[in-house]
């Protein structure tokens, strides 16, 4: 059976892992997305130059740092199975910025191998053209192949992305499955083995009006772990699934597919969701009933897959 995971945006205190760890299990988790982007906000690199951050400590501190996380999972079985980079990670002629930026990305796959965690999203960056996008994230991901080739057993996922115009959202990059797989694939291919995958992000998929199903099955094999929260096809809304069925709208994400897709396609990673916004839309009292709620949906998929 496929483990069930969420997000620890909501749930984890860095100065109590042990009881966060026990609290997310007796929710029904079996699995974690650590978000270490919370530790380093690129944007405002980018808006007000290098200052100190956490990632100026050592890799040995960083590490210490992380060993009570670590001691957590282990003790309660809670396997951190993916985690979420810093992002942005590339800024237009921001060279020193960038820079440190791929600093503190070798640091947090230094992290991945410490604490056993097999995949790591670095999102792929927007540009004015198809054409520079392409190249961009060609050369972002391909210098970071010396990085990531050092770790054991740790993938750098690609994760589909959305863009915004004015009153609309459009296709962003790699929202399409065919680009995904060339990119993948291309960068396997110079790295000499299987050093990138995928992230498919469900809700962004229906932002941008994907065939859920489809788009797991052309991934195929280079699918390696999952964003999945629910939207009504208009903002990325990081919600429960099913959310929004009742609405009777055209944009209603295709859940039934989604699983028979990954059913179809063999897919043996973790249903790990992303619905962090559970904690600013529900009273805190009932915080620990919607998560049981999500670690349901996540069973019940799980035993349908399975079956």
């Amino acid at each position: 059976m496929l483990k069930v995971g969420v997000q620890s945006a909501g749930w984890y205190d860095k100065n109590e892992p042990m009881k966060s760890f026990e609290y997310i299990k007796s929710c029904g988790f079996e699995a974690t997305d650590f978000n270490i982007d919370h530790y380093l906000n690129t944007g405002k690199l980018d808006k007000e130059g290098l200052m100190p951050t956490f990632f100026d400590r050592s890799t040995e501190e960083i590490l210490e740092f992380f060993t009570p996380l670590k001691e957590a999972s282990e003790a309660t079985g809670v396997a951190i199975a993916q985690m979420h980079a810093p992002f942005p990670v590339w800024f237009k002629e921001k060279d020193e910025v960038n820079d440190y930026i791929r600093m503190a990305l070798d640091k947090c796959f230094a992290v991945c191998e410490y604490i056993h965690c097999p995949a790591v999203v670095v999102h792929p960056v927007s540009r004015s053209t198809k054409e520079k996008e392409w190249d961009t994230n060609m050369e972002l991901y391909r210098n970071l192949i010396p990085l990531i080739k050092k770790y054991r057993g740790v993938k750098i996922c690609l994760e589909n992305i959305f863009s915004r115009r004015p009153n609309r959202i459009i296709e962003g990059r790699l929202s399409n499955a065919a680009d995904a797989c060339r990119m993948i694939d291309e960068l396997n291919g110079e790295a000499g083995g299987d050093y990138f995958g995928f992230c498919l992000d469900v809700g962004h998929a229906n932002l941008t009006n994907r065939n859920i199903k489809e788009y797991v099955k052309e991934l195929g094999g280079r699918l390696t772990i999952l964003h999945i929260h629910d939207n009504n096809g208009l903002e990325d809304l990081h919600m429960i699934p099913y959310s929004y069925l009742a609405t009777g709208s055209s944009h209603v994400c295709d859940w039934e597919g989604f699983v028979e897709g990954l059913k179809e396609a063999g897919y043996k990673g973790v249903l790990a969701f992303e619905t962090f916004r559970i904690f600013s839309a529900y009273p805190k009292a009932v915080h620990t009933e919607a998560l049981k709620l999500i670690s349901a949906i996540g069973h019940y998929w799980s035993e349908t897959i399975g079956e």
